[in-house]
């Protein structure tokens, strides 16, 4: 029996060129118009995946598949879009969408995700379980990017925020690390409790232990009355533990009890407290590594490794940068504007500082803009220290011989492409900026599977 997909678009001639593509390769194909059309086809025709469009007349694509999953709709969906913004591909994750493509869609791509979305029907069935905990949510406008390294960020907030698994966020400081904590919290069952934040890197030592886990009145000198910590303090809700990296040696055998047995201690008191709480911690150092240094307890790192959310810097996803810099205008009290030179200076910089080094450069753009048109002149960049030894290109053996190095070259970069690409050949061809024919000629030159 041919698999049945229910394509929901109101654009005549993109859902005419689906529907071509999709009978090509196979498929029965079933089209709508409009959300409510296709919420009638999609729950009386059971077909097997839903293309939805998000932008729709009458109710959105996501209503509707909030509407489909209410009513009991196992199809799978994918959605898509001209503008997938984090709070929308949150959100859609979070309603049980199999996936997001940008418009104008891949084919080639389009195909690869509808074959995996009809395979794992189950996984997308168990996400679908999150739709228990739905309620509207705002919108997270401080977390911005729609590259595919950002997408794949918001579906991990989408699968994760409705467990209560401790979450070790990671990448180079000033990615962003403390606005995915907020998302996190946002789209939990928890978040009408507490968020509590601590910076383990901001408070000095010998403040701390207390600051985490409070203390009794006389427990030392100036403890004049009973305090509870930052853990009671979450309880029902979330605690972010910030530049965890930075946690004291003596202090983590207690952080590592508190998680396993869900209990704190005061300070000056033998009374075990229980305290209901998710843990979230962030660090731009290689826990593993400072492990491997015993630097920090490899128990104590296992336990908060549970989901990972890695953030990729600022200069791995250049395509950022350009809407990160309009949001950033968009704060101005005032009217502003940047001119193609500034946008061009800002484009070509690796960015060390990552996001928060972007917005302060922007911001100080804005202090000295004339008229609050940003110009080349107003755009100060930090550079970064010339790194002493030979480059990558001088360690090159040339005793290897000329012919072998390129074909070592062409290699790697034919497989990056691929694996950047999700297997895609076509976006691997355009990564490389490479006629497809000449990718498979080399794909099997090179035997890459």
């Amino acid at each position: 029996m041919r698999e049945r997909i229910l394509i929901v678009e109101d654009e005549r001639a993109a859902s005419h060129s689906l529907t071509v593509m999709l009978r090509d390769e196979g498929f029965d194909v079933l089209l709508a118009e409009d959300a409510e059309r296709g919420l009638e086809i999609a729950l009386r025709e059971e077909p097997d995946l839903v293309l939805l469009d998000i932008r729709l007349p009458g109710i959105d694509g996501l209503t509707m598949l909030q509407r489909l999953r209410d009513g009991y709709s196992e199809a799978a969906v994918i959605i898509m879009t001209a503008d997938a913004t984090s709070s929308s591909a949150i959100r859609a994750t979070q309603l049980g969408a199999f996936d997001f493509i940008i418009k104008p869609i891949d084919f080639d791509h389009l195909l690869v995700l509808a074959r995996r979305a009809l395979e794992y029907r189950a996984l997308d069935r168990e996400v679908r379980a999150l739709r228990a905990t739905q309620t509207s949510k705002p919108a997270i406008p401080a977390i911005v990017g729609h590259s595919p390294a950002m997408q794949a960020v918001y579906k991990l907030i989408g699968r994760v925020a409705a467990s209560n698994a401790t979450v070790l966020i990671t990448g180079e400081t000033g990615t962003g690390k403390e606005l995915v904590a907020n998302a996190i919290h946002e789209y939990s069952p928890r978040a009408s409790g507490p968020l509590v934040k601590v910076n383990c890197a901001a408070i000095p030592e010998s403040l701390l232990e207390a600051e985490l886990f409070g203390h009794e009145k006389g427990a030392f000198t100036n403890a004049l009355y009973r305090r509870t910590g930052r853990f009671e303090e979450a309880a029902g809700g979330t605690l972010f533990l910030d530049e965890i990296g930075e946690l004291p040696v003596a202090l983590q055998p207690k952080l590592l009890r508190a998680i396993q047995e869900r209990t704190v201690q005061r300070l000056g008191s033998n009374r075990p407290v229980q305290v209901d709480f998710r843990l979230i911690a962030a660090t731009a150092q290689d826990l593993q590594q400072a492990a491997a240094a015993g630097k920090f307890r490899e128990d104590l790192f296992y336990r908060l490794n549970v989901v990972q959310v890695t953030l990729p810097p600022l200069r791995e996803r250049r395509e950022d940068i350009a809407p990160l810099v309009q949001r950033f205008l968009a704060r101005s009290e005032h009217p502003a504007s940047i001119r193609r030179e500034a946008l061009d200076l800002i484009l070509a910089h690796d960015w060390p500082g990552n996001v928060r080094e972007l917005e302060n450069v922007i911001a100080r753009a804005l202090a000295i803009a004339p008229g609050g048109v940003i110009t080349g002149d107003c755009i100060e960049l930090r550079r970064c220290a010339p790194v002493n030894g030979p480059t990558w290109l001088q360690q090159i053996p040339f005793e290897t011989g000329y012919k072998r190095i390129l074909s070592q070259v062409e290699e790697h970069l034919l497989r990056a492409a691929l694996a950047s690409a999700d297997g895609n050949k076509a976006r691997a061809a355009g990564i490389l900026g490479i006629q497809r024919r000449l990718l498979y000629d080399k794909i099997r030159e090179f035997r890459i599977e």
